[in-house]
Order: structure tokens, then sequence, then C-alpha cells
């Protein structure tokens, strides 16, 4: 660091107060032996016998010599032993000097990612600072009124530079001269700080020129306080801060900051690197159901992000399905926020379910108001498909138990389904009354269904999902389970909602070998018996459903249009052990929904079946060993064409405090949709999923797919190739295609995972082709998070501001600065002095006293000579 030292007085009088320090001086010795008392007293005594010694020798001198010529020969003899004994004591002379010093300039360069965010610069005054910072006008007679277009060719102006690339220019810009100007305030210290602090070379700058910004983090409070932390004398006069304002790894606040430069009364000028005029837009989700129903209110619930935005503006939000506009929002008022929702609804028609390809397209399109207007846009494409006619279900249940009570009425009221319905222990008369009841199933012998096989197969084939409830294991015979057997394998859907008394555990005591529903159901299970009278008034803990990783965006338990609301409304899980890192979910959010009402009963499941898709699991029961997982509670999988979903509880009605049919409505309605689809709409062989709804940059994920071959049987690959496509990538980027590897699940047939690494933010889309003459792909996109680098933003010009203000003294405070102001910066800091003292040793036993000791015994032989002594 250079040092400029200035006296309270004039730089004409450096002479004179060196000459007076010369005789102002301490003399002073060294070494452990000139300090040890007895040594010193020695050489006195020593010095004391020499000279005594000497004068006694010229005294008794023999030859003829005058008083005079004695007394110089003794003197120059005694001079000569003085000197000796004074090199003895390693002599010193020390001389104290006091000072003022001029305080350095401090300016830090910020050279974080986030300086490379190349800016958009809509208005006329951002158009001008890039003029001005690359030389194009003049630096000192502020931005002209006119439009920078007219004045500068629109080939020499930038669009939308970098931030690192503007500061770079307007730092070495020869009509500013910045640095030449904070030079003569004082030392100048430059340093360059992202993740730390680095000096650089502050006599040439030519570094600047080059500067790149590369580093992964900002601490720029940090930055700045190693600075303040220095010893009163070595503080700066001024800190330059050149940065847009990101801070994100600080353990400090600006605030902090602020007060620590108001305690040490240093001002902080900074430069504001960026634009502040732009706003950013961001669609962050939508939710579009994958199957919907001709003449059905569908909604489509839209989440978005919006900042930076001036003054005032419009949202509009258009949905089309296929070519055709089906939505479009309300004039909507613009407003800023990281989570803004609207919900827009269409109606599907008999033309849209002819559209080849049934996509739906959300566009969000943000219209600025005022002189520097823009319009900011972002969309999202997802798939569906139109079913243009009514599910035909049949449900089948033992008693009426509470959950069935609900489930017929809210499929009575659903015009999408076509419901019927028998209770196996109901009143026989009643049910012969018709609809909705199934008037066939009457026919009865002994409790078990007086229907032949023929029968029974054209009557159940008229329907595309079958329920079944805890009906007598009895009312199905051997031939009848078989027909619901082939019903599902041929492409019918089955949902088994587990009973207390009768099913599963009747499927499971049949005869070995014969035909039973237990053999479509997903899971494997074990007999339970269950006590009328559960022990301490209920059968288990109270408890809510976790969703399981790979069921989180799936529609199917899916109660909240928002996924993450969603979240909110389910079970957390609780971690056994560490085996099951996939199942650990983010904390609840507070202020958010409410957990559904817990469940009090559960069918233990043993394992599942390869293939088996979960989609609920118990938050704190495991499976048995080996396989101790989380206990499966909500199960689907293809049987066949068909599919196949095991509900291993039937309380549900639970759901309904306070809600209604809010969710126990929109569940099973889901449920009946997941299953009875496929028979109207086929089925989809290959699946993918991701485990999270919010993909950031710099965390991992897992990619889930599930898979059938031609026969509908769990494809048994060990391994297959995925291709991962960034969208937003350039053509010729080498990195816009990888190949990702799914490994198949151990004893889990058809069901795959790959790790997905979340390294750059974009658009990606998964690719799979399994060779099932059903190919699949999963779009998604990967954002940052909030306080990252790269995250969207302008300038924090405000947060920028109020720094500045808040620091160093109160008639004296920092000021904020854009390219049009940076020649004023200089003028804006006052000179700074800090006291300096010097200390200046000069070595008396150095060679001239050698010469000196040399000289005087020259001298004395020389004397001798000349006197005719020896």
């Amino acid at each position: 660091m250079n040092t400029e030292f200035a006296t309270p007085a004039s730089f004409a009088a450096a002479p004179l107060g060196a000459l007076w320090d010369l005789f102002h001086g301490d003399l002073q010795t060294r070494g452990w032996l000139a300090q040890d008392l007895a040594y010193r007293i020695g050489l006195a005594l020593l010095a004391l016998a020499s000279v005594a010694a000497a004068a006694v020798l010229y005294a008794k001198e023999s030859a003829r010599l005058g008083v005079a010529r004695r007394l110089v020969l003794a003197g120059v003899r005694m001079c000569t032993l003085l000197v000796v004994v004074f090199l003895l004591l390693r002599p010193v002379w020390v001389v104290n000097e006091g000072r003022d010093k001029r305080r350095p300039v401090a300016v830090l360069i910020d050279v974080s990612e986030s300086m490379n965010s190349a800016d958009p610069r809509p208005a006329n005054e951002d158009q001008g600072r890039v003029a001005l910072a690359f030389s194009l006008i003049e630096a000192d007679k502020g931005l002209p009124a006119v439009p920078i277009t007219s004045l500068v060719p629109k080939d020499q102006l930038r669009d939308r530079p970098k931030r690192i690339e503007v500061a770079r220019e307007a730092l070495t810009n020869p009509k500013i001269g910045l640095f030449n100007q904070l030079r003569a305030i004082g030392p100048l210290e430059i340093s360059t700080f992202g993740d730390a602090r680095t000096g650089r070379d502050a006599v040439s700058t030519d570094w600047i020129k080059s500067l790149e910004a590369r580093q992964p983090k900002t601490r720029l409070v940090s930055a700045a306080f190693e600075l303040l932390n220095r010893d009163d004398g070595e503080l700066p006069a001024a800190i330059v801060l050149v940065t847009d304002g990101r801070d994100n790894a600080s353990d400090k606040s600006f605030a902090d900051l602020a007060a620590k430069c108001r305690d040490r009364g240093i001002p902080l000028h900074i430069y504001g690197v960026g634009s502040s005029s732009f706003g950013q837009l961001r669609l962050r989700d939508v939710g579009v159901p994958e199957s919907v129903f001709v003449d059905d209110l569908v909604s489509v619930p839209v989440r978005y992000a919006v900042k930076g935005l001036r003054g005032g503006g419009r949202v509009s939000i258009v949905v089309k399905f296929g070519d055709r506009v089906v939505a479009t929002s309300p004039d909507i008022p613009v407003r800023e926020g990281e989570d803004l929702r609207e919900v827009l609804t269409f109606t599907p028609t008999k033309e849209d379910a002819a559209v080849k390809k049934p996509e739906v397209t959300v566009t969000v399109t943000v219209t600025t108001e005022g002189s520097a207007a823009e319009t900011l846009t972002d969309s999202a494409v997802r798939p569906t498909q139109v079913i243009s006619k009514k599910l035909k279900v049949l449900v089948v249940d033992g008693l009426p138990r509470v959950d069935f009570k609900f489930l017929q009425r809210a499929l009575l009221r659903d015009r999408r389904v076509d419901a019927r319905f028998f209770l196996t222990e109901g009143d026989r008369e009643a049910m012969k009354s018709g609809y909705p009841w199934l008037v066939e199933f009457t026919r009865q012998l002994n409790g078990v269904l007086a229907l032949d096989r023929d029968e029974f197969r054209k009557l159940l084939n008229d329907y595309d999902l079958l329920v079944l409830g805890d009906v007598g294991a009895r009312f199905f015979s051997t031939d009848h389970q078989q027909v619901i057997k082939d019903f599902v394998a041929e492409g019918g859907g089955l949902i088994h909602i587990a009973g207390r008394w009768n099913v599963p555990r009747g499927w499971l005591e049949g005869e070995p070998g014969r035909a039973s529903v237990a053999d479509v159901l997903p899971v494997e299970l074990k007999p339970h018996r269950w006590p009328i009278q559960p022990p301490e008034g209920r059968y288990y803990q109270p408890f809510v459903p976790v969703l399981a990783p790979s069921a989180i965006r799936n529609p199917l338990v899916a109660l909240e249009d928002d996924p993450l609301d969603n979240l909110e409304v389910w079970g957390r899980l609780t971690r056994v052990n560490d085996r099951d890192p996939a199942f650990t979910l983010d904390a609840p959010r507070a202020g958010k929904k409410r957990q559904l009402p817990p469940l009090e009963w559960y069918y233990p499941v043993t394992r599942l079946k390869p293939g088996a898709e979960v989609f609920l699991v118990h938050p704190t029961a495991r499976t048995p060993e080996p396989d101790n997982r989380p206990v499966p509670l909500l199960v689907g999988h293809y049987f066949g064409k068909g599919y196949v979903l095991f509900c291993g509880f039937d309380d549900t009605w639970r759901w309904r405090f306070n809600e209604g049919d809010r969710y126990f409505g929109r569940f099973w309605s889901q449920c009946v949709y997941q299953a009875g689809v496929p028979r109207l709409v086929g089925t989809r062989l290959t699946q993918l999923s991701l485990d999270t709804l919010e993909p950031l940059e710099g965390k991992s994920g897992q990619v889930y797919a599930r898979i059938l071959d031609e026969n509908f049987k769990a494809l048994t690959t060990e391994e297959l190739d995925a291709t991962l496509e960034k969208l937003d990538a350039e053509p010729n980027d080498k990195d816009r295609l990888v190949t990702v590897k799914l490994r198949k699940l151990d004893g889990q047939d058809g069901e795959y995972v790959a790790p997905l690494p979340f390294n750059k933010a974009g658009r990606f889309k998964l690719s799979l082709d399994p060779k099932n003459k059903s190919p699949a792909t999963m779009e998604y996109r990967v954002t940052v998070p909030p306080d990252h680098e790269l995250a969207p933003g302008g300038m924090a010009e405000e947060e920028l501001r109020k720094l500045a203000a808040d620091s160093g003294r109160k008639d004296k405070p920092g000021k904020f600065y854009h390219e049009e102001d940076l020649y004023k910066l200089p003028k804006d800091i006052e000179p700074q002095y800090a006291p300096y003292s010097s200390r200046d040793e000069t070595v008396l036993w150095n060679r001239w006293a050698l010469f000196l000791l040399i000289g005087l015994l020259s001298l004395e032989w020389t004397l001798r000579k000349f006197n005719g002594l020896s």
C-alpha cells in the first residue's frame, strides 16, 4: 500500500523538521549483553581504567615531550579506547517521527456471476447510460433529453450488454477518469469481491479491461466489513462500491453495514451497475388434468411471479386447447409477487375430442405502461385427453359403510359418471326397486350371486369400472372372480376399498390355486382378522396419509389446485431410519392449508407387486423385513390393459368435517377417473414423473418411470436409456442432448428410477422409448432460487440508495451514482488524515565506526612516529 504524508504546516518545512529530528533522537543499545547491567558496569569500569592507563602511560613517557604533545597523544589514545568500549555496547541512534498521512480510498468491484446478467434496457435513460459508459456520448454533461437513438447509430449502441461489460467500460472511460481523480484524494486501494475479497494492482489498472464475473456467490457486506474492521490508522477515507446490489452469502445485512459505516464515519459511494427499470415474468406452474370430459367445467390453476416493474400495467392469461382459444382472463391489474395465482376455466367440446394432438397451452402476458412500456411473455404446454362419453361405474359393497353412503351421493351428482350400486348385505327387496340399484345382483342363492359365468361377463362388461368394498367373500364364486380378472385384463378398471370384516381377507382364505380377486391387486397381503371392539377404543394411532415421492405431481392425489397447497393438506413423513431418504419432505409452510383430519384404520400391506405405483404411504408404519418400507395405503398398477387401484383405508368420510365434498368428493372422483378412463381411451404403457414440484438449480431430484411391455406385463429390462434435451440451448450446443440411465428398482419389475441433477436453469424435455410402441416424454423447467446469482432481477437500486444515504457522517453521507454521475464521485469524497508515527534507527556500530577506529589508531601511530616514539 502506498503511503503519503502531510505535516500540519507546509511541506516546505520538511528540511527543518528533519534537522530538528536529527538532534532530538535517542541513543539506545542492542543485544542482550548490552542490556545486562553488570555488563554495562564492567564496560564503564573498563573505559575508566583505559582512560586512566592512557593518562599514566603518557605522563611517564621518558621521551622529551612538551605538555601539549603529551596531552594530544593521551587524548587520541583515550578516544580510541572509548570508541572501542562504545562499540561493545552496540549503540543505535533512534529518531521518532510524528506526522499525518492521507487515508486511502478503497474501491470494491463486484465480480460475482450476477454481474453477467444482460439486462433489457427499454427506457431511454438506460440506453443513454450504456452509450455514456461506452464513450458514445460525453460523460460529464448528463443524459440528453432527446432519444439516444437519434444521437448514436443503432449499430453502435449495445442492445443488452452484460453488467460487467458496462462496469469495465465506465471504470476505464478516459472521459470520466475515475481512478486518476481518486488518486488525488489519497492512496488508491482496489479489490474485487464475490465469494471472497481479492486485492488488485492499484498502479496499473489495465487488468480491468479483461475483468470477468465468475464468482458463484456475493459477499458484498462481508467484503466491506473487512475494510471497516481495520485499526483506526488504516481505515479508508471512503469506500467506493461497484455492484448491482445482490448479496446472497454475507452473514450481515445492509443495515448492519450502514450502522458500521456511521460508527466509523466512513461514507459509501455506490456506483449501481445494471438496469432497474425492467420487469421479470416467470410462469411457475400450470395445472391441467390428464383427462377431461366433454361439456365438463375444467379448472386450470396458474401460478406466476412478477417483479421489478415500474408503474402500472395489465396481466393477460390465455388458455388454448390445440389451436382454439378456450379461456382468457379478465383485465387483471399487474402486481408484484413471487406466488401470484389465477384460476381459469373452460369447457371441452366434442370438436376438441377430435383434435389429433390434444394439448393445453397457457400464455401469460404482462404489459406495462409509461414511457418505458414493455411486454413480458411466458408460456407452458401440458398434454391432456378429452373423453366424450360418460364413465359407467358399478359399486358393490357389503354393509352401507359411511364411506359408501357419501360415495354414492357424490357419484350420483357427478354428471360425468353413470353409476349403479349394490349392497351384498343390504335389504334385497329395497334394491329390487331399480335405479340406482343393480337389480340383477338380487338374484342370489344362499348368499352367492346366482348368475352364470356368461351372464355375469355380459353384465360386467357393460361397465368401465368396478368398485369393490367390504363384500362377502362368498358372494362372488370362483367363476365370478375369474370373470373379474378377465374384465380387468381386457381393459376394465377396478378399485378395491379394503374392509375390516370380509375382504381382502376373504380373497386370501380361498382354496390355493383357484381364481381370486387378490390376484389382480397391486399389493401382497396376508389374512388379518380384526377384533369387533378395538383395544383402547381404536385400532391404530390416528394418522394422515403422506404423498409418495413419485406421486407428488400425480393428479390422482391432488386435493388442491396449487401443488404446494396440496402438499400441506397431506401428512408429513416421520423417518424411521435412513434407508428411505427419498421420502423426506420439507417442513410445512407456516400459515398455509390445514391438514386433512386423521384416519384411524388401515389394512397392512406385506409388499408391493412388480410395477406397482404408490400414491399414499403411512407416515410411520413399515412393511415387514426384509422390505422395511413405509406401508403403502393407496397403490395402483396395470393388470393387463386394465388399471387396478387398492385403497387400504375406508374412513375418508372424516375428510368431510367442515369441508363437505371439497376433499372427499374430489379424491374419490379422481380415483374413479384414474381407474376407469383407461378403458375409454386406452392404456399408457410408459409413464414418467418427477419427485419434486419445483426443480431448482443446484439441487437434484429423481425421475420415475413405470413401463409395461406390449403384452401389458411389467418390463424386466435392467437398464434403459432416456434422452434429456435442453430446449433453451443453441442448436450447436454440445450439451443440448444428454443420455440418462434409468435402472430397475430391486425386486420391482416395471419400475425404474434415475437421479436427475438440476445443473442449469431452463426448460428440459425427457424422452423415453422402451420399444413397447408407447414412447413417453416429460417436460419440466428448472428455475433458480430467488437469492441465486443467476436469478432474474434488476439492480437493487432502492436498497443501494438507502445503504449509501445511511452511511458516513450526518453532515457528509455517502451517495448513489449512475453512469451519468460518475464524474462527480471524486468531488464528493473529502480527503481524510490519520496520525502516523515512524521510527528511524541508525546503527552506530557500522563501517563508519570501523573507519573512525582505524583512523584514530592511524593518527596515534603517525603522531608517535613524528615524535620519535616507538
